[in-house]
């Protein structure tokens, strides 16, 4: 005996979806997909923010960590032109892309066992708000000889640099002007104050003892 018509409609809608239940479900479904992708989205950006932090925090303490061998190794050496002329490293801070400093290092590894010295000319430049650092791969360059650039430090307001003389006096300029000759090409100072002012980081100083 087959059911009456309105009991086959009913049978019929109870095994089934109605408009009104899907429309609910998707919007429950859009709800929890809004949700999820925002989670990630933060997730993502936070991911993101944290590296780039990462890799400033190793840049900072990488620059920072060669300044300071640089001038740990001063050596008493004077720094000569490419006419074979003497000259003194000094400060000349403040002058746009002049060289802030030359020195002369000791200690330049030679892993690679090549016939040079373990002594290196490097200089240090401004450049806008980079800091660039240069070396020759020899150590008296002639005109020819042309020096390794590199940008070790990015975002920099400034630098400062201050040497403490034998008389525990800091001074702005190696040597001081009031040390004679022929004490002026050779003599190294005490210590060495590196200040670095970033954009972003703010102040961070260094004081480095030279050897010897």
């Amino acid at each position: 005996m087959n059911p009456p018509p309105s009991a086959a409609r009913r049978a019929s809608a109870g095994a089934g979806f109605t408009l009104i239940e899907m429309l609910v479900a998707l919007l429950i479904l859009a709800i929890m997909a809004g949700l999820a992708y925002g989670t990630y989205r933060e997730a993502r950006i936070s991911a993101e923010h944290t590296e780039k932090v990462l890799r400033r925090t190793r840049e900072i303490e990488f620059g920072m960590r060669v300044l300071v061998q640089d001038f740990a190794e001063l050596a008493p050496r004077p720094i000569r032109d490419p006419l074979g002329q003497s000259r003194e490293p000094c400060l000349l801070a403040g002058q746009g892309d002049a060289n802030l400093v030359d020195l002369t290092r000791g200690g330049w590894s030679n892993t690679a066992g090549v016939q040079r010295s373990t002594l290196q000319r490097v200089s240090y430049q401004l450049v806008g708000t980079v800091l660039k650092r240069s070396y020759q791969v020899v150590l008296d360059p002639t005109s020819n000889d042309q020096p390794v650039v590199e940008d070790l430090l990015t975002g920099v307001d400034g630098i400062e640099i201050n040497y403490l003389d034998a008389n525990q006096t800091w001074v702005n300029q190696w040597p001081p002007a009031t040390l004679p000759q022929p004490e002026r090409l050779w003599t190294r100072p005490v210590a060495v104050e590196i200040i670095v002012h970033f954009k972003d980081w703010g102040r961070i100083r260094r004081l480095v003892e030279v050897a010897g």
